[in-house]
């Protein structure tokens, strides 16, 4: 073996220590790779609850133009259900068939106070039928705060891609930076080492 092979395997040798076992290195990069904390966060919610939270603004919309436009409360439910994308539609349709089998409104929206998404408009939904104010302009306060917050959830989301691809970046970037800058100088000075001694 020359001193130029001897150089080389001793440069590999320290890459190998400087980055750790393969073992580590593996887990390290399966951690790394994790679904980010928001999309985890997203999803224990339930499989639902993005998307109703998405669909949220434009189903209160609807259903506000629906009882603008005169339609009783059972009516108007019903015919956002059938327009809504599937989550909304389920949830809606409960809705309608309560008030359907002539329950009133209030304790019809009551069953959903608990909801994760639909929770506050129903409480104040029930609350504005029992008071006899403007249900309209409650379903529309609703409706933009719902834009605002899936807005507000879009920028901070884009905020924290530089945060998050750091990691990333590292892993790609540092075993490059070993084999094309660190080991080159290392051979470099072990040949004229080997050679001088």
């Amino acid at each position: 073996m020359n001193q130029v092979e001897v150089a080389a395997v001793l440069a590999v040798l320290g890459v190998a220590l400087a980055l750790g076992p393969p073992s580590l290195a593996r887990l390290e990069a399966r951690r790394t790779f994790r679904a980010p904390g928001w999309l985890r966060r997203r999803t224990a919610k339930g499989p639902d609850a993005a998307a109703l939270a998405a669909e949220l603004p434009a189903a209160l919309s609807f259903l506000a133009v629906c009882l603008d436009a005169g339609q009783p409360m059972v009516a108007a439910v019903d015919s956002v259900a059938r327009v809504s994308p599937p989550a909304t539609r389920r949830l809606l349709q409960e809705v309608a068939a309560q008030l359907a089998l002539g329950r009133a409104g209030p304790e019809a929206w009551d069953g959903l106070r608990g909801h994760p998404v639909w929770g506050r408009v129903a409480a104040d939904v029930a609350r504005s039928e029992r008071s006899g104010t403007s249900l309209t302009g409650v379903l529309r306060m609703h409706a933009d705060d719902g834009r605002q917050e899936s807005r507000d959830a879009a920028v901070k989301s884009a905020r924290t891609v530089g945060v998050r691809s750091v990691i990333p970046l590292m892993v790609c970037f540092l075993p490059a930076f070993f084999l094309i800058g660190v080991v080159p100088i290392v051979a470099g000075l072990l040949t004229s080492f080997l050679a001088g001694g």
